[in-house]
């Protein structure tokens, strides 16, 4: 391992706001900087960490195509009401593989990086995990395939399946991700993320339980992906990095010859081989 320190796949200096800054303000800095975590800075402290997930739970204005028949505001709330407060974070010293660990173990997308004082040097993420892998996984001199880490359980559903159950599902099964069959064909997924653009959040309706139920009583076919990014249980797992990377997913369904559902891969998967052959 060559380059495995967090400060060599870090950012740095990292975008940060305060616990003040308004929801809005943090979406419009998400969007221009084209970042999906902000580390929330005060008295030069991490104190918390807001990411775009998070921002999509509590912000349903930010989403195009969702209608609902009461206005959506939250111009008043600020980043302290939504972030996480304290969040785990890593060193520039340590080891990338350790900091995927904690990562995977945590099911988190981004570590602050501190200083010696909790102060925010930079931000590890995902992505710095698969440039990690993609620049790392060639020096161990064979080539691992999708199959090796792939998982054949996944758990699927259909296209006029509610969002409430799909909400379930995902809850239950404590996984971030369903792929959808329809007439015995693989026809889209659904990701957290996806969901979290369309259910209501405590912001969004904070006092109509029967407008919360309208939303959560539609199909997933309102939300899901249907253009999707596959691979095979027999192509090289960097190809899945570089997939994953380039389009910013966290999971690729695997497929056989004819097309048939075989699995699924996620970046899980791809953070476990990391903590099993570089730790």
């Amino acid at each position: 391992m060559k380059n495995g320190l967090v400060s060599q796949w870090m950012t740095s200096p990292v975008v940060a706001v305060s616990p003040k800054t308004f929801i809005v303000d943090a979406r419009r800095i998400m969007n221009a900087e084209k970042i999906r975590a902000l580390p929330v800075v005060s008295d030069e402290k991490v104190v918390g960490i807001v990411t775009w997930r998070g921002l999509l739970r509590t912000d349903l204005s930010a989403v195009n195509g969702v209608a609902l028949t009461k206005e959506i505001s939250i111009k008043e709330k600020r980043v302290e009401d939504i972030m996480t407060v304290n969040p785990i974070g890593t060193f520039p010293n340590s080891l990338m593989p350790k900091a995927a660990r904690v990562m995977l173990e945590n099911k988190i997308t981004a570590l602050p990086v501190f200083n010696d004082q909790r102060g925010a040097l930079g931000i590890l993420t995902t992505s710095d995990i698969f440039r990690f892998i993609l620049a790392e996984l060639p020096e161990l001199k064979r080539t691992l395939h999708v199959s090796d880490y792939m998982s054949d359980e996944v758990v699927t559903i259909n296209s006029d399946t509610s969002l409430l159950e799909a909400q379930r599902l995902m809850g239950t099964k404590r996984i971030r991700v369903l792929l959808v069959i329809d007439e015995e064909k693989l026809s889209g997924l659904v990701t957290r993320t996806d969901m979290m653009k369309i259910v209501p959040s405590r912001f969004a309706l904070p006092h109509s339980q029967e407008e919360s139920l309208t939303v959560m009583l539609q199909s997933v076919e309102k939300v899901m992906t249907r253009r999707l990014l596959t691979v095979t249980p027999e192509q090289p797992l960097l190809k899945a990095a570089e997939l994953m990377l380039e389009h910013k997913i966290h999971s690729l369904p695997v497929v056989g010859a004819e097309g048939e559902l075989l699995g699924i891969i996620t970046e899980s998967d791809l953070f476990r081989m990391v903590v099993q052959k570089f730790l």
